[in-house]
């Protein structure tokens, strides 16, 4: 419901309260006895509606208090209608509960919103104001107003605001209608009174229905990690029971034709050849027994080997070289591996070699007709999540390798890292492959992800630990992040720059990066209609940070700046920082440039 006459003086929505103004009543205010009268009672109002009321606060569901409230107001007030009006955070509202004459326009669920309520009657309504009016006809409304009031059957008026923990919930409104109603003081603070007790029962009814709802959250929350736990054990059992069938049938496999062999050469017709034969035959199977205990060895320990500082580019470049020289026509072998910034990693070239070729052959036997192979690194800043296994935040290297094969299903691609697990058991496939893989990188520090889809193909990421020294990056902020936000890096060191970028990357920035000043002023003029900010090193050697700031204000007067170092910047509205601590930038980031979703 909209009225539509608006003015500066009156609320639209007059029957919820009075052209005359709010009021006050004296704070000290003695309460009197009502007198009697057809429908008044010779009890102290007071008394009587806190005698009603009692049994209200014994109840902390607000489908009872707010109906009770109404029906006892109105008994006790002898009037047509009373109901309770809940305002939205708009400041419109719905008639939420009302008990009224049968004779009354019934006014149960409607909407009401009014243009000025906001401005004219908020603030009123918060300091504890009521409003009364004995008689609509002899209160000098407007002539809309009145036409409203008379349509609603209302002939008097009397409002009284509900706070809960300081805020305005609603409005208790009671209304007479047959005849004009002159309001008594105790009856008005008799609903001041009961607004009181009311607010606070609807206060401890949300805090009741807050409560209910988080231990209902934390109940599914511990059945969910309950339920996670029992599958985990169930996965790690049926893990058992295929790593032993696994292992029980290679084994059977190797020392069949073993004890076959021994048999055969008991016998003391063999000539020379045929015993060299048996021999060779024994040893091939001996040689896959090793083989098959290094690979077991290699998955339970995931660790071994001549660690040393690795540089990627390098030996991801001889691989995609070896893949395209081994790859059919069919297959397309392509790359993106950041020459020459990638992070080193501290590893054993030899296994981190086989991980990756293991990848590159899943990647290939799931292409048979043909498709893309492509390979890619990059530099991330790890800052953690609660439900993932790896909590300490850090630099990695990200080495991703997608195929256009078949994919897999969901639940062979949530099993496709244990260990003798395999689809692919009639092709040779020991089922050791990816979950050797997996050991070999979590003794690195790192971790898989393998992500599948039918008809998609496969994509599996390595995240691996890098070398980069992190000392400025002490306690890093969380719930900071700023998803879209643009950032304009200008810095000439490239470990840090790189380390910066992959660290705001992490939080949701776009970052563009310039290394000198003629690359940084190109930047910022092509991309000035999107940047959130500027982030500028002033020990840049090829250019003059005061300048190049000043510049770049005087085009965008209104972009944060940020500067890190030591300059002369009086002329120049911008923050600085004294040093490029990754903390301080993040913060410093989320006060000066707010995500564009915020």
């Amino acid at each position: 419901m909209k009225h539509p006459c608006v003015d500066g003086t009156e609320p639209c929505t007059a029957y919820l309260g009075s052209a005359v103004g709010p009021r006050r009543l004296p704070p000290e205010t003695p309460q009197p006895v009502l007198s009697q009268g057809a429908g008044h009672s010779d009890r102290n109002p007071l008394a009587q509606a806190f005698s009603s009321l009692q049994h209200i606060h014994q109840s902390l569901d607000l489908n009872v208090v707010l109906p009770t409230t109404v029906s006892e107001v109105r008994q006790l007030l002898q009037v047509e209608r009373v109901f309770l009006f809940r305002f939205e955070p708009d400041w419109s509202g719905i008639v939420e509960v009302e008990d009224c004459d049968p004779r009354c326009l019934p006014l149960k669920g409607q909407r009401v919103y009014d243009e000025i309520f906001a401005e004219k009657w908020v603030s009123a309504y918060t300091q504890g104001r009521i409003q009364a009016v004995a008689d609509v006809e002899q209160a000098g409304l407007t002539p809309c107003h009145l036409e409203l009031l008379r349509g609603l059957g209302v002939r008097a008026n009397l409002v009284v605001p509900l706070l809960a923990k300081g805020r305005l919930w609603g409005l208790l409104v009671a209304q007479h209608c047959s005849a004009p109603r002159h309001w008594q003081e105790s009856e008005v603070q008799m609903m001041q009174q009961l607004a009181v007790q009311v607010g606070l029962a609807i206060q401890q009814a949300e805090l009741y229905q807050q409560m209910q709802t988080e231990l209902t959250a934390h109940r599914q929350a511990a059945a969910h990690l309950v339920q996670q736990a029992q599958r985990s054990h169930e996965r790690h059992l049926e893990s058992l029971s295929t790593l032993a069938k696994g292992m029980a049938h290679d084994l059977s496999d190797i020392l069949t034709p073993i004890m076959l062999a021994a048999e055969v050469l008991k016998q003391p017709d063999l000539d020379s050849e045929q015993r060299r034969r048996w021999l060779s035959r024994i040893q091939t199977s001996a040689r896959q027994g090793v083989s098959l205990a290094d690979q077991v060895l290699t998955f339970a320990q995931g660790m071994g080997g001549q660690r040393t500082e690795i540089q990627l580019t390098y030996l991801l470049g001889e691989l995609v070289q070896t893949l395209k020289e081994i790859c059919t026509r069919d297959i397309s072998v392509t790359s993106r591996l950041r020459l020459p910034r990638l992070w080193t990693v501290e590893a054993d070239a030899t296994q981190l070699n086989q991980v990756f070729m293991n990848l590159c052959l899943n990647g290939l036997e799931a292409m048979a007709e043909g498709g893309i192979l492509h390979l890619e690194a990059c530099n991330i800043w790890w800052h953690g999540a609660p439900d993932h296994p790896q909590l300490t935040p850090g630099a990695y290297v990200v080495v991703t390798i997608a195929d256009t094969g078949t994919g897999m299903t969901a639940a062979v691609c949530d099993r496709s890292c244990e260990p003798f697990f395999t689809t692919r058991a009639q092709e040779g496939h020991s089922g050791l492959g990816l979950s050797t893989a997996q050991g070999l990188v979590k003794g690195c520090g790192g971790w898989l992800e393998v992500y599948s889809q039918m008809g998609e193909g496969t994509t599996v990421e390595v995240y691996l630990p890098a070398r980069v020294d992190t000392a400025d990056l002490p306690l890093l902020p969380t719930g900071i992040e700023s998803p879209g936000a643009q950032v304009l890096l200008v810095m000439a060191d490239d470990p840090i720059r790189e380390l910066h970028r992959a660290l705001l990357e992490s939080y949701g920035y776009q970052v563009l990066v310039a290394e000198e000043g003629a690359d940084a002023i190109a930047l910022f003029i092509q991309h000035q209609t999107e940047l959130s900010t500027v982030v500028l090193d002033l020990a840049l050697p090829t250019l003059n940070g005061t300048a190049m700031l000043r510049r770049m204000q005087h085009i965008l007067p209104a972009l944060p700046l940020v500067a890190l170092g030591h300059g002369d910047l009086a002329e120049v509205a911008v923050t600085t920082l004294d040093s490029p601590n990754s903390a301080t930038l993040l913060t410093t980031l989320a006060q000066v440039c707010p995500s564009p979703q915020a």
